[in-house]
This record gives C-alpha cells, sequence and structure tokens, in this order.
C-alpha cells in the first residue's frame, strides 16, 4: 500500500528520535516561538495569534529532508560545509546561484550544502505569498525558512568537520546542539530585538556562517576534555544516537565550557528568524493580514 505524503512524515515522526534535529526538536520549537515574540507591526499580532503552529512546525523541513522520496533535494538545504568551498571567512564565495554553480560545479554543491541559497529561496517565496495574500501558505513558508536560517547558527552546520569525526570528536555534535541544550538551556536564551532589515536574504546567510564557523573550535577542545571522564574502552556510546548521555560529567563538561556559545547562537537563531520575517514583509509592501 502506497503511503500518502501526509501519512510518511506522521511515520517519519513516529520513528526517528528527537535527536535527529538540528538544535533539538524542543529548541526548534522554543526559537520559532522568541523569534514571534521579537516582532511588532501588524505581522507581529498576525504571527503571534499563530504562534503554536509556527513553533510546532519548527521540525517540518527535517521530517521532509528524511522522507528522501517526496524530497530527494531537502537535505543540502540545511547545512553548508563552507571549508570545502574556500577559506575562512569565506568572502570569495559566489553570491548568485549561477555563479557559485559555474565555479564548484552542481554535484559539489548537492555534497557540501546549500543552506544560503535555501534561504534565498524560502525567503522569495515568502515575499511573493505575503504579496499575493496566501497567508496560510506563508505561515509554513516562513516556519520553514526559520528553521533553515537556525540552522545555520549551529557551528557544526558550517563546517566539513560537522559531527568531530576528523579530529577524534567523533558524536559531538548531536551531544552538544540536542543533548547539553536540551538538559541545561532550554529556558536560558533571552533575544532581544530589534529586528534588523535584509536587503540581501544570502549575503545575510554568509554573515551567519561567518559568525558560526569560529564556534567548532571551543566546542571541540570542551569535547575532547569532556570525553576523558568515559573509559576508553566506552567511548563507543558517544557517537552511538540511540544511547542518552544526559546526566553525565560528559555533558556537564560541555555545558560548563561552552554555555555562553550556545545560548548566544540560540538568541542569535530568534534575532535572524524574525529579521528575514519582517524583512519579507516589508519587502511584500506591508500588505495587511487577515482578520
Amino acid at each position: 500500500m502506497r503511503l500518502t505524503l501526509t501519512a510518511r512524515l506522521l511515520l517519519i515522526l513516529i520513528l526517528i528520535p528527537q535527536w535527529g534535529f538540528s538544535w533539538g526538536y524542543t529548541a526548534h520549537r522554543i526559537i520559532n516561538r522568541q523569534a514571534v515574540h521579537l516582532l511588532d507591526s501588524l505581522l507581529g499580532e498576525y504571527f503571534s495569534h499563530h504562534i503554536n503552529y509556527l513553533s510546532e512546525h519548527a521540525i517540518d523541513p527535517d521530517l521532509w529532508r528524511r522522507d528522501k522520496e517526496a524530497y530527494p533535494d531537502e537535505a543540502p538545504g540545511h547545512f553548508i560545509d563552507a571549508d570545502l568551498y574556500e577559506a575562512y571567512p569565506f568572502r570569495n564565495i559566489p553570491r548568485k546561484w549561477e555563479e557559485v554553480v559555474r565555479k564548484y560545479g552542481e554535484e559539489n554543491l548537492m555534497s557540501w550544502g546549500t543552506a544560503p541559497w535555501r534561504i534565498e529561496k524560502f525567503y522569495n517565496k515568502l515575499v511573493q505569498e505575503f504579496k499575493e495574500g496566501r497567508w496560510t501558505e506563508a505561515r509554513l513558508t516562513a516556519t520553514a525558512l526559520g528553521h533553515y536560517v537556525s540552522d545555520i547558527h549551529v557551528p557544526f552546520h558550517t563546517v566539513e568537520n560537522y559531527n568531530g569525526q576528523l579530529t577524534g570528536n567523533k558524536g559531538v555534535h548531536k551531544r552538544w546542539e540536542a543533548d547539553m541544550v536540551e538538559e541545561y538551556l532550554l529556558d536560558a536564551a533571552r533575544p532581544r530585538g530589534p529586528v534588523e532589515m535584509v536587503t540581501d536574504p544570502v549575503e545575510k546567510a554568509f554573515v551567519i556562517v561567518e559568525e558560526s564557523f569560529p564556534g567548532l573550535d571551543p566546542i571541540l577542545k570542551a569535547e575532547t576534555r569532556a570525553r576523558q571522564t568515559i573509559p576508553p574502552e566506552s567511548r563507543d556510546i558517544i557517537p552511538d544516537w540511540d544511547r542518552p548521555m544526559q546526566g553525565t560529567e560528559y555533558i556537564r563538561i560541555l555545558y560548563e565550557e561552552t554555555a555562553d556559545l550556545a545560548i548566544s547562537r540560540m538568541e542569535a537563531s530568534s534575532l535572524r528568524v524574525a529579521s528575514y520575517w519582517m524583512s519579507a514583509w516589508v519587502k511584500a509592501g506591508s500588505p495587511p493580514p487577515p482578520d
């Protein structure tokens, strides 16, 4: 029996554990919810009325990513291994899609990640939906846009060494962005405005990538120290994402040494999500939402 798209997504949600989501399922929900609170104007009022939708659907792009039958090209939009493109701070990466394809080849882009251009696609889609008064569709587009913007605030989503696999830190990705955040930091972020006007969605995305990338080194250093709390013969637990590590000394050390970094990236996530939403609405002419 062939499952409908909705049925497949529900099945994926049931079968995939929470760690499968960047920032963790709960953190993504919180980031979108806090972004709504940063908005003012008529858009803020409208999104406030639909805040539960914008929060609950924050993980939809991760469900799309895992449904390869319906969304075969989704995965690259969640990250960019920027150091495979160019050396930090990545100023020589072309910002226009046609130029970046010409320089590196589309096959490489699909492997190295395309998050800035995924953000651009959904930003432009949101502008068009606002202009045309398609507010129901705009809610889902805004929610997905928020997810992609949040993803690149995570250092691991900007580097080739996305799971510490190149430096003897394999498994750190999930332990930091999900286990640590969900054990210690879900109530810690307090984002503040004002929102920024995004004039170029791709360029702004690269500003975020440039901010996020240096965060990898302090996380890896903390993880190397945390790893010493686990006997060598038991360290295979770290990359085994089916095995929980909450409450361990390992997670506590990650928290003690990198909590400020995680909080700052979460706060920046909410502010930038709100900024992309507001900018799309303004570019659309600030149309009045439906009653």
